[in-house]
């Protein structure tokens, strides 16, 4: 039985289209309410078209939005009851039917509101121009009977007022002469008037002159030749002559103003003059300090140069330290740098102490000292020497580079006559070893283990290895002359 019900279920479905449900009807409603329409401008579409479809189909287009407002508006009152559906019971009525009757009678009142809408109203005639006309023609009888004044009519005679021409044209005459001595009166006010106005404007122009005040009187000049009329002979006689005293004032003004300018430009010559006497002062003040320094430089720099040149001095028995050298085949000396300290070595000629460069704002890109090594420096008194080894490969370059002291490094050679100058020293290890000795005699150089120097550092002893790294301490300054391949680097 119940495979039986499922089989009619299913093809009940095939051949019965299924109502859409409640969830499906209110977006399709809030799809229409997103596309606003104009009902104004489908009626002018409706009534310009001929096509009876289109014109339903425009209906149709009002009606769905108007039907989506109110099934929005109707949902939004009802809440959830609209969505859900309790089981067993069955609602008067289905959201999807509703749509379907709001949509006819909606489509009928579109229908109603297109009819009403081409209903033309009905304007009333306006009667106020012959309310007017009936208003002004009684007051005009009203004040000839009252006053015995008489007034013409000032409207035009059209078919409504042809009735009362006669009584206008008997008026008319009447008042003629009346009117005329009337109007002479006024045209005499107001010619006196008028000169009135044009003796006030010349008096005022007058003050404007006597005050000196020329281009409010030159407005004025132009005013009143344009006013006052041929027939005023007075007036005109006294505006030429306010205009001849105007440019009479004009001229003495511009005399004035040639006479002050002039003043301006003797006092401005003056004193730039002044400025430029003073600027030449100061100019020679300057140069001549400039001389001052400049001389007082060279001194300085000469004296520099000349206690650089004192240290090149040589020691009274250097040969005894050259025979030394040469019978242990020490030919040349070597200093580990880095790369970006070459360009510096050139451009200041030679190699200085580190102690020299501080107090000579001689800058070192990158400096191969440690702090601690500077501080044993000036414990030993030996901040001011440059240090040379015997060996190429010295341990303490691998570890200035480990240290980040130093990245590219670059071995420079230095000839062995630095030994040779009056303040050069020797030490028998590293001069920052706590333990090392240091002598400046040739007796002391004989000391040293020169027989470990071509050996290699890893082979040998902890004594042996401090020893393999003796120094020559050269004073202050190795000019680059000394350093061998300075060429090489450019």
């Amino acid at each position: 039985m119940k495979f039986l019900k499922k089989i009619w279920r299913q093809f009940r479905g095939i051949f019965i289209k299924r109502p859409p449900s409640t969830e499906k009807i209110i977006s399709e409603e809030k799809t229409v309410l997103e596309r606003t329409i104009n009902t104004t401008e489908i009626f002018t579409q409706i009534a310009e078209s001929e096509n009876e479809t289109e014109k339903a189909t425009l209906i149709s287009l009002i009606a769905k939005q108007k039907t989506a407002e109110s099934i929005i508006e109707f949902v939004e009152l009802e809440g959830q009851s609209v969505t859900i559906n309790k089981k067993g019971k069955k609602r008067l009525y289905e959201l999807y039917e509703l749509r379907a009757e709001l949509q006819i009678l909606e489509e009928k009142r579109a229908v109603l509101d297109y009819a009403e809408s081409k209903i033309l109203v009905a304007d009333y005639p306006d009667t106020s121009a012959i309310e007017k006309r009936v208003e002004f023609l009684s007051n005009l009888l009203e004040k000839n009977k009252s006053d015995d004044k008489i007034e013409l009519s000032r409207i035009s005679i059209s078919a409504f007022d042809k009735s009362f021409h006669q009584l206008e044209k008997l008026l008319s005459e009447k008042s003629t002469l009346r009117r005329h001595t009337t109007r002479e009166n006024i045209k005499q006010k107001q010619e006196e008037i008028y000169k009135n106005q044009i003796k006030q404007k010349l008096s005022t122009l007058e003050n404007l002159i006597n005050q000196n005040k020329l281009a409010e009187a030159k407005i004025l000049i132009n005013l009143l030749y344009n006013s006052i009329k041929p027939n005023l002979q007075k007036e005109l006689a006294r505006l030429t002559k306010a205009k001849e005293k105007y440019k009479e004032k004009e001229l003495q003004n511009f005399k004035r103003q040639e006479e002050e300018l002039l003043k301006r430009q003797a006092d401005q010559a003056k004193i730039i003059k002044e400025q430029e006497e003073k600027r030449f002062i100061e100019l020679k003040i300057k140069r001549e300090q400039e001389v001052i320094l400049k001389k007082a430089e060279e001194e300085k720099l000469n004296a520099k140069a000349n206690r650089l040149k004192v240290l090149l001095s040589k020691k009274a028995n250097w040969r005894d330290f050259q025979r030394v050298l040469q019978e242990n085949n020490i030919s040349i000396l070597y200093h580990f740098t880095d790369q970006s300290n070459l360009k510096s070595i050139k451009e200041n000629g030679g190699l200085f102490s580190w102690y020299y460069c501080d107090r000579n704002n001689i800058v070192i890109p990158m400096t191969g000292n440690s702090s601690l090594g500077r501080s044993l420096d000036e414990e030993f008194g030996l901040e001011d020497f440059v240090r040379l080894s015997f060996i190429k490969d010295h341990p303490m370059k691998h570890v200035a580079m480990n240290e980040g002291r130093i990245t590219k490094p670059y071995l420079l050679k230095v000839s062995v006559e630095v030994c040779y100058f009056e303040n050069t020293r020797f030490s028998d290890m590293n001069a920052a070893d706590r333990r090392h000795k240091n002598n400046d005699t040739f007796q002391f150089l004989e000391t040293l283990r020169f027989d470990l120097f071509p050996r290699n550092y890893f082979g040998l002893t902890p004594t042996e290895k401090k020893l393999h790294q003796a120094e020559v301490l050269v004073k202050t300054w190795i000019p680059a002359e000394f350093i061998t391949n300075i060429k090489e680097f450019a």
